[in-house]
């Protein structure tokens, strides 16, 4: 049985896109284990989580400081490289920037090829933090990708971003979830169970800043007849509790499993998938809830500026705007007046999701960057 062993610098809540690509490889027969960076060690450090060996390792530390997370990252390296030493794999992939070093070193200690997995920028996602460093960060981000075997990203904007790999230019895989887990999920069961009624719009997502999530909890009262539905969790994650403290209208569900994210996402009205259009590393990315509303038809509401929005416009699938919370309230109003226009719009965005980003689609992507790397033996 063909094995790989991925990095991760986060919890693995499960981590959505790692998520699918490891059950996608399970499901092919590969033998999947991931070492992950759990800073809060507050999960399982060892757990056979849907055919996944995770592994998580320390050293603790605070999310959203940068310092610390740099001062640190080199020691959950250190533990990495160590544990790595007892586990069987044929590939190692590495998931985003902040592990691709620690890839590379395994890949040459172990003669084994990495694929590295760039879910975004990261020069650009930091480089309003960071300032003029961003720009030297770059330049390592990128020789260290020109060093990978093979590269599999989320979207063709990012894929032109990259330098070539040893196998060329990198694969798209689509951050997809399989819509057929449903299962017959049903919508109104669905928001009979969580008590949520009258136009929901949801943000299942990371509660960080930048993703309109402070606009998105403070546009609606209940007067409005507007649900605001969110689940996931970040530093603002305490602004969002208190908004569903103190106002009907916000409804905060905690941290949620990626399948019921799918099934919250289709229990929605419209999806916000709302990102910052001044950090360039949004400006490329292709949010997993874009995906995830496509795949069970349901409309979006994004920014204008992102590569992304061109193809939510092109698949007329969902509202375009500004990133200014007067627009945003008047879209959702505009959805919420033509339920018939909005229920259309979720049909085009299934039928795009169908032809350019399917779970198959991303899933053979997936396989065949894999294939290009171990051996038929």
């Amino acid at each position: 049985m063909p094995s790989t062993l991925m990095l991760l610098s986060n919890p693995y809540r499960p981590d959505p896109r790692v998520h699918s690509e490891a059950r996608g490889l399970v499901s092919a027969g590969y033998e999947v284990s991931l070492i992950a960076w759990d800073r809060e060690q507050a999960r399982p450090r060892k757990a056979d989580e849907d055919g996944v060996n995770v592994h998580r390792l320390g050293p603790r530390c605070p999310p959203r400081s940068a310092p610390k997370i740099l001062f640190r990252l080199p020691r959950f390296w250190v533990k990495a490289l160590k544990a790595a030493r007892g586990m069987k794999f044929d590939v190692i992939h590495a998931h985003d920037f902040d592990t691709l070093p620690l890839g590379r070193a395994i890949s040459l200690l172990h003669d084994k090829p990495l694929l590295y997995d760039a879910h975004e920028l990261y020069a650009k996602m930091v480089e309003k933090e960071i300032g003029p460093l961003s720009r030297i960060l770059w330049r390592f981000e990128r020789r260290c990708a020109s060093q990978a075997d093979a590269t599999v990203t989320v979207s063709d904007a990012l894929a032109s971003e990259l330098p070539p790999s040893r196998l060329g230019r990198a694969t798209v895989v689509s951050t997809t979830q399989d819509p057929s887990l449903l299962n017959g999920a049903n919508a109104t069961e669905i928001r009979k169970m969580y008590g949520i009624e009258g136009f929901v719009v949801s943000y299942l997502g990371s509660l960080e800043p930048g993703r309109f999530v402070e606009e998105t909890i403070s546009t609606f009262s209940k007067d409005d007849g507007v649900t605001v539905l969110i689940a996931g969790t970040g530093t603002l994650v305490d602004a969002v509790k208190k908004a569903a403290e103190s106002n009907p209208a916000v409804r905060y569900i905690g941290v949620v499993p990626t399948d019921e994210a799918l099934r919250l996402t289709m229990a929605s009205d419209l999806v916000v998938a709302m990102m910052d259009p001044s950090n360039p590393n949004n400006v490329v990315g292709t949010p997993g809830k874009v995906i995830n509303a496509m795949a069970v038809g349901r409309a979006l509401i994004t920014t204008r500026g992102l590569d992304i929005a061109k193809k939510i416009e092109e698949a007329g699938c969902g509202f375009v705007i500004r990133w200014d919370r007067a627009e945003f309230r008047e879209a959702v109003f505009k959805a919420k007046v033509d339920r018939p226009g909005t229920l259309e719009m979720g049909i085009r965005g299934r039928a795009y999701y169908d032809q350019h980003f399917s779970w198959n689609q991303s899933r053979e992507g997936l396989l065949k960057a894999y294939k290009a790397l171990v051996s038929p033996s």
